[in-house]
């Protein structure tokens, strides 16, 4: 009866780590790495997430907090991804986990933020503070959905 049950939690916990979004190693190795404590990631993170198996593609499901926050001047603090291989950038993502490969997810799509700023910025592994123009995006085959627009470094 035991292995019968360590069998289906086991089953239920692979299952499980095949509809994440980020590798389960990647996340456990971030777990360990600082992390932003900002609250808006608190609110952020409530907006629900799904992946199209077949589709290939994500959708959000925002709750009203999340919504509320639209149009509104917001200020988050997080890590730099850039997307650009220049020196200084103006467009790059903002994310709640330490980066832990430039080529990987940084952590799931509620995670994240897409900022443009008004200035370039150079690249800091440090977390630095965002401020900008909060707006809901809907890009499902990159999975983003949230922006900060006419962004400055606080």
């Amino acid at each position: 009866m035991k292995s019968v049950r360590l069998i289906v939690l086991i089953t239920a916990f692979l299952t499980l780590c095949a509809f994440s979004t980020q590798p389960l190693d990647e996340r456990m190795a971030q777990d360990s790495l600082p992390k932003s404590k900002d609250p808006v990631w608190q609110t952020l993170g409530k907006t629900k997430i799904d992946v199209s198996k077949k589709g290939g593609y994500y959708s959000a499901t925002f709750p009203a907090g999340v919504k509320a926050l639209a149009g509104t001047q917001v200020s988050v603090s997080g890590f730099i991804l850039p997307l650009e291989s220049t020196e200084k950038f103006k467009h790059f993502i903002l994310s709640k986990r330490t980066p832990t490969c430039p080529f990987c997810p940084p952590g799931e799509p509620n995670e994240i933020v897409d900022v443009w700023t008004t200035a370039p910025v150079a690249y800091t592994e440090d977390m630095v503070t965002v401020k900008g123009q909060f707006e809901l995006m809907n890009d499902k085959e990159m999975g983003m959905f949230f922006k900060l627009k006419s962004a400055k470094l606080m």
